[in-house]
């Protein structure tokens, strides 16, 4: 039996589940920082890692219940109704409940990375940290077939957020939301069209949005969480 234990914490916009990109690089407005453990922190762990362009951060999924044994699961990809084997998946329901994420590595130092196109929820744990190879890990003729594509994304003027919101928002918070918007992040086996307001809590602020008759996405309400 090996066992693990993180090496470092990452610190995300991300502060539930919902809301959270279902793949890294999806959303490059989504920064992250990869703070070490003080065992880990001295500049020698980092050392030449300024040389790569991308990172792997190897994650855990913490705020998943423990794996129920479920051989199968229903990936959003395939409308959430049909199933597949969990190993045929990137479900986080897994019997180990360990992520993997490619990041763009935008700065180096001691005892922090920071990281952009991250997928994560703020605190979670990074067990490891590798650097990208292109060379090996790019393969063009590799086939996926039923996830083949990356996920659509909406135009930016299909994302709508009113003047008196967007003036309240910081600039960096305002295009997160925006870019973030432009995915469906609602269930599967939801239309966006529903009619439904949704909302999640992100760098800091309660965002709310729902589906315009039109079909573009409406952010309803923003408010500066407090406390």
């Amino acid at each position: 039996m090996v066992e693990i234990k993180p090496v470092a914490v990452l610190r995300t916009p991300f502060a539930e589940k919902f809301g959270v990109p279902r793949q890294s690089g999806l959303v490059m407005a989504a920064e992250g920082r990869v703070e070490f453990l003080p065992e880990f922190a001295a500049p020698e762990f980092v050392r030449g890692l300024e040389d790569f362009s991308h990172v792997w951060l190897v994650t855990g999924f913490h705020l998943n219940p423990p794996w129920a044994g479920a051989a199968t699961v229903r990936p959003p990809r395939l409308g959430g109704n049909e199933r597949v084997g969990v190993f045929a998946s990137r479900s986080p329901s897994r019997p180990n409940g360990l992520g993997l994420s490619l990041v763009e590595l935008r700065g180096v130092a001691a005892g922090v990375l920071t990281v952009g196109g991250v997928d994560a929820v703020d605190g979670t744990p990074v067990y490891d940290v590798k650097p990208y190879l292109p060379w090996c890990e790019a393969k063009p003729e590799a086939r996926s077939d039923w996830a083949k594509d990356a996920p659509p994304t909406r135009a930016a003027a299909d994302v709508v957020i009113p003047v008196e919101i967007e003036r309240a928002l910081p600039a960096p918070v305002a295009a997160l939301v925006r870019q973030l918007l432009g995915l469906d992040l609602q269930p599967a086996y939801q239309a966006a069209s529903s009619g439904q307001t949704y909302g999640m809590t992100v760098a800091g602020w309660n965002v709310r949005w729902r589906a315009a008759p039109d079909g573009r996405i409406e952010v309803v309400e923003a408010m500066p969480l407090t406390g």
